[in-house]
């Protein structure tokens, strides 16, 4: 078991996910799968041409917000957020140890893309080269980067959500374990179990309280969420909505704000919350999670995710679908998830 800051057994948070689920038709199952990973992806090449920017710069240069990926993407190497996912979808798929897989995977992939990895993971693959015990690595960097807590974890988690939608308790700990291979920090696993919650509920046919999901978290040990975002200066309108049994702001003028720690892992899972709740369909929604600023590759991939769960591969535009490399490949590891059960 590894050390991790979650308990062995999640009661209140299983419980909520426990609760029945309609029967979903295999065809919906599988368009809500495909629609995680894809919307993934495009959330992630969204992003790419405008990450960091300002939200006026962006609105400067696109009057009408980010509305097309560069299409020259479908052939060059995945960027991090998307390539991650990917290979936690086939370490997940490959049986036996896949937290160890994954983290050999990683190394691999450092190795042979590593585009726009991020300098926590940058860190935390270096430590995993030395060979220490999981999660060693991640915390020896998280104790020297000052418990720091990136987004680096959440961006590509949607992968155990598929997999284990059906088995609440492998949910909550392999979100945990899988984060930890590269982020230690308590938010960061909790911002990972918390988005995967909600993608596995919209993958099960059930419309997310997410309300009862957050409460459920903080009675398992879930730290006070509100209270790291305030005191670490992040926008946290949505995520106090939320935690006050409240829905979040229907737009994201309240990221307009200073985002101060812009790769911050509670602004990702805000985006992740937003996106389970938003009125606006994929393509306007994904479009509003760039235009905000900031982090918006990764901000956008997770947003994305939850997004295609919800509407499915068949809401994602066919223009936008075409930019996406080794779409096919993905869309078959997206199968091949789906089609785990309570192992």
């Amino acid at each position: 078991m590894l050390d991790l800051h979650v308990v062995a057994r999640a009661p209140r948070l299983v419980d909520v996910l426990s609760r029945p689920s309609p029967i979903v038709a295999p065809e919906n199952l599988i368009d809500s799968a495909r629609g995680a990973m894809t919307g993934l992806a495009v959330g992630n090449l969204l992003g790419l041409p405008i990450e960091f920017c300002e939200h006026n710069d962006i609105i400067a240069r696109y009057p009408n917000g980010v509305r097309d990926i560069n299409p020259t993407e479908a052939r060059k190497p995945m960027d991090d957020d998307l390539a991650q996912a990917v290979e936690l979808a086939e370490s997940l798929l490959s049986g036996g140890d896949y937290v160890q897989d994954f983290a050999e995977r990683l190394i691999t992939w450092a190795r042979t893309n590593g585009r726009g990895m991020g300098y926590t993971t940058c860190e935390v693959i270096k430590e995993l080269e030395r060979g220490a015990p999981l999660p060693e690595p991640a915390r020896v960097v998280y104790e020297r980067k000052g418990r720091i807590a990136p987004n680096g974890g959440v961006m590509r988690c949607a992968p155990v959500a598929i997999a284990r939608r059906l088995n609440p308790e492998l949910l909550v700990s392999d979100s945990a374990q899988t984060c930890a291979v590269t982020h230690y920090a308590a938010t960061c696993q909790w911002s990972c179990i918390i988005v995967n919650a909600i993608i596995a509920q919209l993958l099960n046919g059930v419309e997310p309280d997410l309300s009862a999901i957050i409460a459920a978290s903080a009675g398992d040990g879930c730290p006070d969420l509100t209270d790291i975002a305030r005191r670490d200066g992040i926008p946290m309108d949505t995520l106090e909505a939320v935690a006050s049994g409240r829905q979040p702001p229907p737009d994201m003028s309240w990221m307009l704000g200073n985002q101060k720690l812009i790769g911050h892992t509670l602004i990702a899972l805000q985006f992740g919350l937003w996106a389970a709740a938003t009125p606006h369909g994929f393509e306007e929604a994904l479009v509003a999670s760039v235009s905000v600023g900031g982090d918006t590759d990764t901000n956008a991939a997770v947003a994305g995710a939850v997004l295609g769960a919800r509407y499915g591969l068949s809401a994602i535009p066919k223009r936008w679908l075409e930019c996406i490399p080794e779409r096919d490949r993905i869309i078959a590891l997206a199968d091949g998830l789906a089609a785990l059960d309570r192992n």
